[in-house]
């Protein structure tokens, strides 16, 4: 872009020059060159990472292996070559526009400031028209191309057929259908070529001094597109018509098919038929899975945490997270709470030099409370954590979500606040791990000026025996190393066998541009119709060591990167430890993006899918007189035809606009591997839905008025109904919490029935 800019400003001053030739005047010397290279730096600085990123994808040799309808391409062109070429020439486009922009506005200054007039002859002379010719048709030919690989190839990424559900709301299909494949895909080649000629044309006509055939080539383009407009509707109204299913049959299934793989929803579908009520018998033989009933929710603890255990003002709890756990030789569900350090209402040297950690996690129990209904919290101590409930051999936690800052440690031995004893004694510590930097004093001051802390450098406190730990938010860390990925915002901590804490995140491979796929709009806004999690980061909570393990090599996305950045990702013959996978659990946030795909893309053929006769919701409750759509839930689960209980995120799905359950989906993790799994009850079944259940709850005298008697003045009821499968029926809980209110927090919340 540079070489282009100077090019394109040389041949202005050259043209300027006849300016000053013909007055006579020697022609200053403006800063051109170092104002289009400062211009040109900013612009490649700004652009660099994007395009490297897309270039080293374009060429990584990746595959897919299943092809495009239209065009017969693997589906890796549209993933890897076509972003790339589509970036490539529109920037090449802005570069050109831009750079003759500013060439006119640079002539146009030197012009005003150097002389009060200009002569008729000398503008003449310049030939400006001539100097852009080239300029022009360059323009016109990244034009051309342009719309050649962003409209014509973008064709099976256009929504293709709209489809109105019983309540007049409509979604649309994504592809191409017969109409596009017949008529807009060669309408768009035709208006690619079309833009070219008439741009050239144009530009003909105007070194001709002809403005009405300028004109008159410039409006062939958006007449043209009249046409088209016209001939599409009327080939959709002559040739299919009523035919639209019969037409567009092939490409309905090619959208069900490209979707499945996309999101990957090529999942085990189970038959179900449903077994009624469950019977006393049942229960007894399912006594684990009762008892592990989330009947605790995470908000629930989170609530609990910060209003009882920083009293302390030390500690914080950014988040929680259920897991699986031998509790006395039992599999037991509970919450994982890592108590990280408070260091934002505190002094730099407090947060530098002393509160440099936290410490430990707090477990909680998710199928039980106490005996008045406070939260079990069955580990929360200081101090040797080896003999607890789930051994902890190394508990302070550097790094972290709350860890933003730089720490300095090891200046003095046992300088680090660890924890208070229950006397109240103060506990101190000394790092001893390996991470951080011994740096001399100019090393020093290159990394303050980088932290933009230059304390680092000149403190008293720090010498060259300090060692200084950076980059400890375990995001932030895991983006510098691979911004590529897009990284679960629902980390979560688990405990090996050894004791040792780790970090857990989940990492995503999205794109846009797969053909044929359905496209979700997340919550920040961002549309996908490709997922997979493919990654997952361990990071030790003690010494920041991170991995990057592949867990998907069937994404071709992933593997693109692996090739990209050898060595980044753990070799292939490297397993994640199972005594850290065994605590892994389905990520929500893939998990809710499932679901919502899943309404429309089940076990469907094009026929049903066209006519909408099988589409489904997620189910919804009234929860305090507002009906919501229920939210996905982790709990214990024993589905029909599994043996064994199990830690799963689960989501019961309805007919469209009816309430009794038609499935329920679980995912869970089994051998350190994720999957996923939809239950389907028959047709004619009448399971009840939890719209139902609610209803039946809210019309029984005797549990309405028991619950209307715990909603007095000063308090927060809260019910949160969830389906447990249980072999082949649903079992239906609802806890009931009161959370007491004051003027100025929230008190923890008390189950009151269950």
């Amino acid at each position: 872009s540079l070489k282009t800019l100077l090019h394109i400003c040389e041949g202005f001053w050259i043209g300027l020059k006849v300016f000053f030739d013909d007055e006579k005047k020697e022609m200053p010397k403006f800063p051109n060159k170092s104002v289009s290279f400062i211009i040109a730096l900013i612009g490649s600085v700004a652009t660099t990472q994007f395009l490297l990123n897309n270039i080293l994808l374009c060429f990584s040799n990746s595959q897919f292996g299943s092809t495009d309808l239209v065009f017969g391409m693997d589906i890796s062109y549209f993933i890897f070559q076509r972003p790339f070429i589509t970036f490539l020439l529109s920037y090449l486009l802005i570069v050109v526009i831009a750079t003759i922009i500013y060439a006119v506005v640079y002539a146009l200054i030197v012009l005003n400031i150097s002389f009060e007039g200009v002569a008729r002859e000398s503008i003449k002379k310049v030939d400006l028209v001539s100097k852009l010719g080239s300029r022009v048709k360059l323009i016109a030919i990244l034009l051309g191309l342009f719309i050649f690989f962003s409209m014509v190839q973008n064709i099976g990424n256009e929504r293709f057929l709209t489809i109105e559900l019983s309540d007049a709301t409509q979604y649309s299909l994504f592809g191409a259908g017969d109409s596009d494949v017949t008529i807009k895909l060669w309408g768009y080649v035709i208006f690619a070529v079309l833009a070219v000629i008439s741009v050239f044309r144009a530009y003909k006509a105007l070194k001709d001094k002809s403005t009405r055939r300028v004109l008159g080539n410039l409006l062939i383009v958006p007449v043209y597109l009249i046409v088209l407009a016209v001939v599409l509707a009327g080939y959709q109204l002559i040739f299919i018509g009523s035919n639209e299913l019969d037409k567009n049959q092939e490409y309905i299934a090619e959208n069900i098919r490209q979707t499945k793989n996309a999101f990957g929803i090529n999942i085990e579908e189970q038959n179900i038929n449903y077994s009624g009520t469950i019977t006393r018998e049942e229960l007894n033989q399912n006594e684990n899975v009762i008892d592990n009933i989330a009947i605790v929710s995470s908000s629930n603890v989170l609530q609990d945490l910060q209003s009882s255990q920083t009293e302390k003002g030390y500690y914080t709890y950014r988040n929680t997270q259920i897991e699986l756990y031998n509790i006395d030789d039992k599999p037991t569900l509970v919450y994982v709470s890592p108590r990280e350090i408070d260091s934002s209402n505190t002094t730099y040297s407090n947060k530098t030099y002393e509160y440099t950690h936290g410490y430990g996690t707090v477990i909680t129990m998710a199928g039980t409370t106490d005996e008045e209904g406070n939260l079990s919290n069955i580990q929360k101590d200081f101090g040797d954590l080896s003999e607890s409930a789930i051994s902890t051999t190394e508990p302070r936690i550097y790094f972290g979500l709350e860890t933003n800052g730089a720490v300095v440690v090891n200046k003095d031995e046992n300088t680090e606040f660890d924890y208070l004893n229950d006397d109240g004694t103060e506990k101190n510590y000394s790092y001893t791990g390996d991470a951080g930097l011994t740096l001399n004093f100019l090393d020093r001051i290159i990394l303050g000026i980088k932290e933009g802390d230059l304390q680092l450098a000149f403190s008293g406190n720090v010498d060259s025996d300090s060692k200084i730990i950076i980059n400890r938010n375990i995001i932030e860390r895991a983006k510098i190393i691979m911004p590529y990925l897009t990284y679960d915002e629902n980390q979560y901590m688990v405990i090996d066998d050894s004791g040792n804490q780790y970090w857990v995140i989940d990492a995503y491979t999205t794109s846009n541009s797969y053909p044929f796929s359905e496209q979700i709009e997340l919550e920040d806004g961002q549309t996908i119709n490709y997922i997979r999690n493919s990654v997952k980061v361990i990071v030790n909570a003690f010494d920041g060591t991170m991995k990057f393990y592949i867990t998907d090599r069937t994404d071709p996305i992933v593997m693109a990167y692996n090739n990209m950045y050898p060595g980044l990702f753990v070799d292939r013959d490297e397993e994640i430890p199972e005594d850290i996978s065994k605590h892994f659990v389905y990520p929500q946030y893939l998990y809710d993006i499932q679901a919502e795909v899943i309404q429309k893309y089940h076990n469907i053929q094009p026929e049903v899918l066209y006519r909408a006769n099988d589409i489904w919701q997620i189910a919804e409750t009234n929860n305090s007189g507002r009906t919501t759509q229920m939210e996905s839930y982790y709990t214990m689960v024993k589905p029909a035809g599994t043996d064994e209980e199990t830690l799963g995120l689960v989501i019961p799905f309805t007919p469209y606009g009816k309430q009794n359950m038609i499935s329920y989906m679980v995912g869970t993790y089994e051998n350190g591997e994720a999957k996923l799994t939809l239950y389907e009850f028959p047709s004619d079944s009448n399971v009840l839905g939890p719209m139902q259940v609610e209803t039946q709850i809210n019309q029984d005298g005797t549990i309405s008025t028991d619950i209307a008697s715990l909603s007095v003045s000063g308090t927060r009821i809260t019910r949160n109904l969830i389906a447990v499968p249980i072999n082949n029926t649903i079992l239906y809980v609802e806890p009931v919490y009161q959370q007491l209110l004051n003027e100025t927090t929230e008190q923890k919340p008390t189950l009151r029935r269950v």
